[in-house]
């Protein structure tokens, strides 16, 4: 076989269209942007939502992290859609060590995106919850079809209305993400590292 029949591989080193730097999407900048767009006030959000306005000061300050279910209730009040927040930059090889950290609400987690910008019909996303970590005490629901949840460590509590479905490392979860939800790390010692797909793109 000679050389030029070898197939192409792309190293590291050739990705000057391939490689890019770990970054984090600053929701607080864009809610805080929005906000000002619609010439409202603080006060006039933080009422819509039902939260302090001390509080939604933080989180346009990313100073703050709020459950996923006020989150999304922001991104409703100022017109913002929620799919915004899976946006991805990143181009089609995602390496391991530059995926794009996420802001999507909750009590220590951390989101990294996996899909590239080339993709439209779905969004990856790997968690990581600290030991309590969970996605608030409110359950919230995602304009999306199918969402599916694989446990690569530790363990899962995945509430769905009034079912909890206790998930351990290698067990799956595919579930309607129209239903109200919410999720979250029981252990008192263990990381939880999770794998979620959802399709299609939340809108």
């Amino acid at each position: 076989m000679s050389q030029s029949d070898l197939p192409s591989t792309i190293a590291p080193e050739d990705e000057p269209l391939l490689a890019a730097a770990t970054t984090t999407h600053q929701i607080g900048p864009m809610l805080r942007h929005r906000r000002k767009e619609l010439s409202l006030t603080l006060a006039q959000v933080a009422e819509r939502v039902g939260i302090a306005t001390g509080f939604l000061s933080e989180i346009e300050r990313d100073q703050a992290s709020p459950s996923v279910a006020t989150l999304i209730r922001l991104c409703d009040a100022l017109g913002v859609p929620v799919g915004s927040l899976f946006t991805s930059n990143q181009p089609l090889l995602v390496r391991a060590g530059a995926r794009e950290k996420m802001r999507y609400g909750g009590q220590m987690i951390t989101y990294e995106l996996l899909t590239s910008r080339n993709a439209h019909q779905m969004a990856s996303i790997m968690s990581q919850l600290l030991p309590g970590g969970m996605s608030g005490p409110e359950q919230h629901t995602l304009n999306a079809e199918e969402e599916f949840v694989l446990v690569l460590n530790g363990e899962m509590i995945m509430e769905i209305g009034d079912q909890n479905f206790h998930l351990f490392e290698g067990d799956a979860l595919t579930f309607d993400p129209r239903l109200k939800h919410r999720y979250l790390n029981p252990s008192k010692s263990q990381v939880c590292r999770t794998l979620c797909v959802i399709t299609p793109q939340p809108r």
